[in-house]
């Protein structure tokens, strides 16, 4: 009978959306209790009440559309006696592939969180974009696997068991069948709109607090992951732009339409061209270094008599939070991070980095320890100017030794460093040269010809860490190792009479220290904090005014107008926001960094999910004070330039044939 099999199905349908709900809520009370500083509750009662019942509709809405396949099938099926019983055990299966699935999907967005201070987001992609057979040993190795399997197992166990198998038997008349049918159909359907408004509930929903941490909390991992998803195919978008509204965008955010500034036209340079090396050092966070001391807990090595001698900007940010997005803005001038892979893959890009210096007669090169094969840039960066592209297989072939070495990601970070110093050595034409190195990352390997300074696994720190499965100790030694490296090859520039006065180095880190978890929201601004190294031979300092201040605000955005100044004379160069660090006058018009979670500018930082608010410099450090109003002239500075950055790549893109008439290529 149709009204029995109907009621059936509803039953079943609501234990598995009444379990489900369940888990994403006892998900979001375990991530508050673990992640949120209850110090930071005070007066707000009313966004604690809103992020749970805000957050029940988004369990609601993820529980049932996962529900509504089976709900309408069993509209259909419910009519046929005969087909019934299989369709029926095929529910019950699927009601428990879906309780093992958001289990597995909850506990996987806590540790998500943990590591990102973020719920999932576009990086969760980065299985797939990157190398998935390293990304998935880097989880097996950090992240509790089994246990996750065995909680979601349990969850699933549980539900089968405590869930109705009896088939509905008594009969209700029709007007109780038919009344009983319309109300399950229309809480079902609201449910899954999660709203009875006009609109379904939205992602701006999720807004419900200016704590931000609580508005990363409202969304279950479901929820999280569908915005990813979208927010994915956003970004491998590109549509056709003219240059008029490029030009316009610059106008009014910097009073030029000029896309293209000129190097400042310098004697010295013309007659002698230096190296120019740029380091991209894998998870060099300033969140970490906060921890550092020379005596106890050494995460320098042998950087450190650098930093303290050469320029250090401090106040400076990533351009992303991982290091596709930073290396696509540093290298290509481009908010795409997946463009090296995307459609626009065989696309040059005059925006390119590497351009300028071949056209000024550089020879460009590339080296890194990993496998570059990784986001295709073995087949991309000769595309956009790289002359010749090292990675962990040459590197083994030079160094035989590195072999013995190799982890999923690549080869210890030392023998990119001993190459770019031989391959200076030995060029009779000006070099630039990118390094981007992989040693600080899981598996947290050092060689064991390294002997490292001291490190101290402090309280802080375990608090900090949170509930990795690697061992802590190495974490810092590998951060000391990967900082080390980079300062021996500092030290043997400095000490080459061929090098030392025609050389400019210049280092910063990728994104900040994964696993460490940011007091929010005094600690924003450090959570995507790097820092930025300079060092230049005062052979060219002499040659030109300059003014350092170390508290100079920058971002990824400011490296290459400062390098392209320190070696090119006369050159142009494309530029979305950036300027010379080492100008006299700072251009007020440019004094921003930017990331793709904050923007800061000389009165503090904002918090890109609330551009409403600006948080204070706390004195001269790189935390924050208490929130106050940000100005809507900041406010509508942020999102044009954010529009400025996405239609300038879309121009480069669409318009590439036009772009590149005339460029290197």
């Amino acid at each position: 009978m149709y009204q029995l099999r109907y009621r059936e199905l509803s039953r079943t349908i609501f234990e598995t959306v009444l379990a489900a709900v369940i888990i994403l809520l006892l998900a979001r009370l375990a991530m508050f209790i673990a992640f949120v500083d209850t110090d930071k509750l005070a007066g707000k009662e009313a966004d604690l009440i809103k992020l749970f019942t805000t957050g029940l509709l988004f369990d609601l809405k993820a529980s049932t559309i996962f529900m509504v396949p089976v709900f309408l099938a069993g509209l259909a099926f419910a009519a046929f006696e005969r087909a019934w019983k299989g369709f029926s055990a095929f529910v019950r299966g699927y009601s428990l592939l879906v309780i093992f699935g958001f289990t597995l999907i909850s506990i996987s967005n806590f540790y998500y969180y943990e590591t990102y201070h973020n719920h999932f987001d576009i990086f969760i992609f980065g299985l797939a974009e990157d190398d998935t057979v390293a990304v998935l040993a880097n989880i097996w190795q950090d992240y509790p696997v089994i246990r996750a399997l065995i909680a979601a197992i349990i969850a699933g166990a549980l539900f089968h068991l405590l869930s109705s198998k009896k088939p509905v038997t008594t009969v209700w008349s029709k007007t109780a069948a038919i009344s009983y049918g319309l109300i399950f159909f229309s809480l079902f359907a609201v449910a899954s709109r999660g709203s009875v408004d006009t609109f379904p509930l939205r992602r701006s929903n999720a807004q419900i607090s200016d704590l931000n941490i609580l508005n990363k909390l409202t969304p279950n991992g479901l929820i999280a992951i569908s915005w990813a998803n979208k927010d994915k195919r956003k970004d491998a978008k590109f549509d056709e732009v003219e240059v008029a509204e490029v030009e316009q965008l610059n106008m009014k955010l910097f009073g030029n339409k000029a896309l293209q500034q000129t190097s400042a036209v310098n004697p010295y340079l013309e007659a002698q061209a230096p190296h120019v090396v740029l380091a991209l050092m894998e998870s060099m966070g300033s969140n970490i270094l906060e921890l550092d001391n020379p005596q106890s807990n050494d995460l320098l090595g042998a950087l450190r008599p650098h930093f303290e001698s050469d320029f250090l900007y401090k106040r400076f940010v990533s351009a992303g939070d991982g290091t596709a997005p930073s290396l696509a803005a540093i290298l290509f001038n481009s908010p795409v991070r997946s463009i090296s892979h995307s459609s626009a893959q065989k696309t040059p890009l005059a925006g390119s980095i590497f351009r300028p210096y071949k056209e000024a007669g550089y020879k460009t090169v590339f080296i890194s320890p990993g496998n570059m094969m990784w986001r295709n840039l073995v087949n991309y960066l000769p595309l956009q100017g790289v002359d010749v592209v090292y990675d962990q297989n040459f590197l083994m072939k030079e160094y035989p030794e590195a072999k013995s070495q190799l982890t999923a990601w690549g080869v210890p970070d030392e023998y990119a460093f001993k190459l770019a110093k031989k391959l200076l050595d030995e060029s009779d034409q000006p070099l630039f040269i990118n390094i981007l190195t992989v040693s600080n990352h899981p598996p947290y390997f050092t060689p064991d010809s390294y002997t490292p300074g001291p490190v101290d696994v402090s309280a802080e720190y375990q608090a900090r860490a949170g509930g990795g499965e690697i061992e802590l100790d190495n974490i810092l030694k590998t951060f000391q190792y990967a900082a080390d490296s980079l300062g021996r090859f500092i030290g043997d520039v400095k000490a080459s009479d061929k090098l030392a006065d025609n050389t400019v180095i210049a280092a910063t880190g990728d994104h900040q220290m994964r696993r460490f978890e940011a007091r929010l929201p005094e600690e924003s601004m450090l959570d995507s904090a790097v820092p930025f190294y300079l060092r230049v031979p005062d052979s060219i300092l002499n040659s030109r005014e300059f003014r350092y201040d170390s508290q100079r605000i920058g971002s990824h955005k400011d490296i290459m107008p400062t390098l392209y100044n320190l070696s090119l004379s006369g050159k142009p160069y494309f530029n979305i926001g950036g300027r010379d660090l080492l100008m006299t006058r700072d251009d007020p018009q440019r004094n921003f960094g930017f990331n793709e979670s904050v923007w800061i500018n000389s009165k503090g930082t904002v918090n890109l999910d609330d551009t409403s608010k600006i948080y204070p410099w706390h004195g001269d450090s790189l935390t924050l004070d208490a929130a106050v109003d940000n100005p809507a002239l900041s406010q509508e500075k942020i999102s044009m330039f954010i529009d400025l950055q996405r239609t300038f790549i879309n121009w480069e893109v669409t318009q590439a044939n036009a772009l590149t008439s005339g460029h290197t290529k």
